[in-house]
């Protein structure tokens, strides 16, 4: 289950860095992508402290791409879209750090036996 909910983890960030890196219209769009490369090297390691504080860095991609999809009725569709990625990957990552933290004790056990 570990290894399912890392995958999908990776799969979903990566996604998201990617669509907006695709349709970034300013450079001001492109640097506003930068701090989702932050946890990038400790979610690829699997660590479940970097996928927990990442979750508080995806709450503001959440919160200003639903902003966008309202203000601009224009971008709505594409705002939308990639609201629901980051909420997607949002909901990844607490996923991932939850079955870690059931899956720790175990492994614990395992190896002081």
């Amino acid at each position: 289950m570990l290894r399912w909910t890392h995958a999908a983890m990776l799969a979903l960030h990566l996604a998201l860095i990617t669509a907006l890196l695709l349709t970034a219209q300013s450079l001001l769009a492109l640097i506003a992508v930068l701090p989702l490369f932050l946890p990038l090297h400790g979610l690829l390691r699997g660590r479940a402290r970097t996928a927990a504080w990442a979750t508080m860095l995806l709450v503001f991609y959440c919160a200003f791409l639903l902003a966008e999809g309202y203000a601009d009725p224009a971008q709505k569709t594409r705002a939308f879209a990639l609201a629901f990625l980051a909420a997607a990957d949002f909901i990844a990552l607490i996923v991932f750090v939850r079955v870690s933290a059931r899956s720790a004790p175990a492994s614990a056990a395992r190896t002081a036996g």
